[in-house]
């Protein structure tokens, strides 16, 4: 069955996916275009992990290796170790190098697509199979495919972002233009303003040449055909749709050719979570065991922790993934997705991957249309394939479920299949993707258009218009007002607003409540609120209920009061070059590391085209099922580290997270690594560092946290306690609040605290451990921006406790009143050192007392963090309005449609 919106499309240009009819058959099937026949080779590097004698690589560390000769490039990973490139050296050259107390050589997988020889197709039956137009396969089933048509009816992926973590992009495609992810809080040159320790990430980040040049020249082809497998547009004139053609494409390079590096692809991984993706995508995968495994598992269960689901590719050996396992294909994690490669007769591909037990379902994989690096389309084979087809579909999801968990969204796509009987046995669901069905699961939605959101001081009346169901009830609408200050976004508290001659006064979320009465549905209701507002910045949301349920998600624009305020533009902009060199965007030279594997991603050696309108080139005769577990039909061959010992990582039990066909628990539970979260620190202020969310947590966990108030100085450090958290059974940490000067000392408790810790504050910044037994973990947090960081506690052998939101940057530290809290000197609560601290950390139940006594039967302190503004405003912390930082990038100066949150 096909929208009306694709039927449209294809009469009105033959040149969109060729599923439309005969006439954009005929209309495609021109001059066949040479095809990708191998990903190619890599830049030759050798890739080595090192481990700094102090348990953490220093800055002085990184310029050490970087005046070796041999050695390329050198960066930091996230548990404190090196990722050191280097041309001609062996592991003895860099073991001798002065700090350095351990060198490995960085694991290697293979990208997960096979090529093959050249056929000539009328293409789109991964989208919509009319049985004609999948040429070269047999047999050929009409309406084998993912149902995207329908799926179009609910949603495009707009507002959405899918991580592909692999070898490079095309920001030059045709087909990929304006697909691009915008960091919001840096723009494109050399300089680091978001704090993360990668200058210039405007668009994503290259671990592969330490730079910001996402393209990463000719090394780049597999990651370019994922993205527009992705996210390729549709109705624009060119050749080929992806299957959300409206999402936002975040490429991030982790190596290049047919390989790619594990521990680059684990600290992917984190920064596509840090950075606000939706789901993330890994068409790779290969056997890895040691360092490289535990690093891989951390990863994924962080993104658990943080609700984001990571889709895998099964390989390409024709392989059993019950008993032959590949990673991350093989892990257990309840939000980790593993897909197989289906056919246009819907039959497992001869090179796919299966597992009754691993691999949760089947999506098309075989002869799929993908965009070029060279600009121009061809045709490929692999469940390289198949897996961001899923990734695009749980973004398609996320759009219609906004209100869902990852674990909700995974069971909807799941339960949602075609069942055939070809996967029967082979997969999880015994079915292949289909999108057919995801009206039936889509949440109600409102849409808005704001207007008039630029106005002088005085009274401000912005326009809002809505767009929703035509469901009759008893409607209001809430309108909420944040106010930046600070470099913080807070709720604008005790500000009165009016709409339709009814005043009210926003609370300390930021809310005003305005009755809309008995209506018969939404379309066409204007809001025009006004209000009294001097020169700012501001944010305006609205959320529309009916008969006391929200319809939809919460809508959020940039509100400019003042002539001194511009109109904000677009962080970034510039298109990052792509030359093989890896030279960063604007210029900026690449840095010293290189994160990708040790054979880099090579040149697309057919090149196509450029322009849309014309078919793919020919591949070749059948897939390959030799090829290496996970790997490419063309790759190298992946394989461990050597020395490395096949098995399960210490400290681990196979088994004991849900299978990967399972839902799992929702985040937090029963996942290895996933925190629970506490409940909030008073002291908590939303300031500006890479972690937007800035308010107190939502939920609370037992035991909660000992919050303090807030001074004029600003939020007040106390002690965040925890119910045995993690792999560490971590109990609490303390203070909760330091300053961005770093220096502070903070002090975790925990039942089970690993020998030799490292802690990592954010993604990036390592603190330095002073002192550590298997109770008591105490550390110097180093210098960061204002924010709200996550800390993570790692142990030697790659094991991981992630506390979310736990350690808040101020630029001024308030004072605990009554001797509770900590100074930023970092003593503890109640003026005790960190060495004094009982294992099992602090008494739950509230405030230290004067004397500086456990008082178990206390009162946690819940009010909430307050400043005033710039004209005595009453601003007060908020989630809503904290996580809102990068909203100052919509342009809303006549009009737009706002951000989703």
């Amino acid at each position: 069955m096909k929208s009306k919106r694709v039927q449209a499309m294809v009469l009105a240009t033959a040149a969109v996916a060729g599923y439309g009819g005969a006439a954009a058959f005929s209309a495609v099937a021109a001059p066949a275009l040479p095809v990708i026949t191998d990903w190619g080779p890599g830049d030759g590097l050798t890739r080595y992990v090192l481990t700094a004698t102090s348990g953490t690589t220093s800055p002085e560390l990184l310029a050490g290796l970087g005046g070796v000769d041999g050695v390329v490039s050198a960066q930091t990973l996230s548990d404190g170790r090196a990722l050191v490139a280097t041309d001609g050296l062996v592991p003895q050259d860099l073991a001798a190098v002065s700090g350095v107390s351990a060198v490995e050589l960085s694991p290697q997988v293979p990208v997960a697509a096979t090529v093959t020889d050249p056929f000539f197709p009328s293409y789109g039956w991964h989208l919509e199979n009319t049985g004609t137009n999948a040429y070269g396969q047999s047999p050929v089933v009409a309406d084998a495919d993912v149902d995207a048509a329908e799926g179009w009816d609910t949603g495009t992926g707009d507002g959405m972002i899918v991580a592909v973590v692999d070898s490079g992009f095309d920001s030059d495609h045709p087909d990929l233009a304006g697909s691009l992810w915008v960091n919001p809080d840096e723009s494109c040159g050399s300089a680091d303003t978001d704090g993360n320790g990668k200058a210039g990430d405007c668009h994503g980040w290259n671990w592969y040449t330490n730079s910001a040049d996402i393209d990463n020249g000719s090394y780049g082809s597999h990651g370019a055909s994922v993205s527009g497998t992705v996210g390729a547009r549709a109705g624009n004139g060119e050749g080929l749709a992806g299957v959300a053609p409206d999402v936002t494409i975040m490429p991030l390079v982790i190596g290049g050719g047919s390989t790619v590096d594990v521990l680059a692809g684990a600290e992917a991984i984190r920064y596509a979570v840090d950075h606000g993706a939706d789901v993330i995508n890994a068409s790779w995968g290969g056997y890895i065991s040691g360092y490289a495994l535990d690093a891989l598992r951390s990863a994924v269960a962080y993104a658990a922790a943080h609700d984001v689901l990571v889709v895998a590719a099964a390989g390409n050996d024709s392989g059993n993934r019950d008993t032959n396992l590949v990673y991350p294909a093989s892990l257990p994690d309840w939000n980790l997705v593993t897909v197989g490669s289906s056919t246009a007769g819907d039959t497992v591909s001869s090179f796919s991957g299966y597992g009754a037990a691993s691999v949760d379902l089947f999506a098309p994989g075989s002869r799929v249309v993908v965009t070029s690096n060279t600009g121009g389309y061809a045709l490929a084979d692999g469940t390289s394939f198949s897996s961001p087809i899923v990734a695009a579909a749980v973004a398609l999801y996320r759009e219609a479920m906004p209100t869902a968990t990852a674990a909700e969204i995974k069971r909807a796509l799941l339960a949602d299949v075609d069942p055939k009987p070809a996967f029967t046995g082979k997969s999880v669901t015994g079915g292949r993707l289909s999108l057919a069905r995801l009206s039936a699961v889509a949440e109600e939605k409102a849409t808005y258009a704001f207007a008039s959101m630029t106005a002088p001081a005085g009274v401000v009346t912005p326009a809002i218009g809505v767009t929703g169901p035509t469901t009759a009830g008893d409607y209001e609408v809430v309108l909420g007002l944040g106010m930046e200050y600070g470099g913080s976004i807070w709720a604008l508290s005790d500000k009165p607003v009016t709409l339709d001659g009814v005043t009210v006064t926003t609370d300390d979320a930021g809310d005003a409540v305005f009755p809309l009465g008995t209506l018969a549905g939404l379309d066409g209701v204007g809001l025009s609120p006004s209000m009294e507002l001097g020169d700012g910045r501001y944010v305006l949301t609205v959320q529309t209920l009916r008969d006391g349920s929200p319809v939809g998600r919460m809508y959020a624009a940039p509100l400019l009061v003042g002539t001194a305020v511009p109109v904000p533009g677009t962080p970034g902009g510039s298109t990052p070059g792509s030359a093989p060199g890896g030279s960063a965007p604007d210029g900026s030279t690449p840095g010293g590391s290189t994160p990708g594997a040790t054979t880099p991603p090579g040149t697309d050696t057919t090149p196509t085209s450029p322009g849309g309108g014309t078919a793919p080139g020919d591949p070749g005769t059948g897939d390959s099922g030799a090829s290496t577990p996970g790997g490419s039909g063309g790759g190298s061959g992946g394989g461990t580290a050597p020395g490395t010992t096949p098995g399960t990582a210490p400290g681990t039990t196979p088994g004991a997270s849900p299978d990967s066909g399972s839902d799992g628990s929702d985040p937090g539970t029963g996942t290895p690594s996933a925190p629970l979260a506490p409940t909030a620190p008073g002291g908590t202020s939303p300031g500006s560092g890479p972690t937007p969310d800035t308010s107190n947590p939502d939920t609370s966990t037992p035991g909660g946290s000992t919050p303090g108030g807030s001074t004029p100085g600003g939020p007040v450090p106390g002690t965040t306690t925890y119910p045995s958290v993690g792999e560490f059974r971590i109990t609490s940490l303390s203070p909760n609040v330091v300053d961005v000067a770093g220096g502070t000392i903070v002090t975790i408790t925990g039942e089970a605290l690993p020998a030799g810790p490292s802690v990592r504050i954010g993604d990036t910044a390592a603190a330095t451990v002073i002192r550590a037994t298997t109770t008591e973990v105490t550390f110097r947090v180093p210098a960061r921006v204002a924010g709200v960081y996550d800390v993570s506690v790692f142990a030697p052998d790659g094991r991981s406790t992630v506390l979310s939101d736990a350690l808040t940057y101020a630029a001024t530290v308030g004072t605990a009143p009554d001797g509770s809290g900590s100074t930023p000197g970092g003593s503890t609560p109640g003026g005790t050192s960190p060495g004094d601290s009982a294992p099992g950390g602090s008494t739950p139940g509230g405030a230290t007392p004067d004397d500086g006594a456990s008082d178990s039967g206390s009162t946690p302190d819940t009010s909430p963090v307050v400043q005033s503004g710039p004209a005595g405003e009453r601003l007060v912390s908020s989630a809503k309005f904290g996580r809102l930082g990068s909203i100052w990038s919509t342009d809303c100066s006549s009009s737009c449609t706002g951000v989703a949150i």
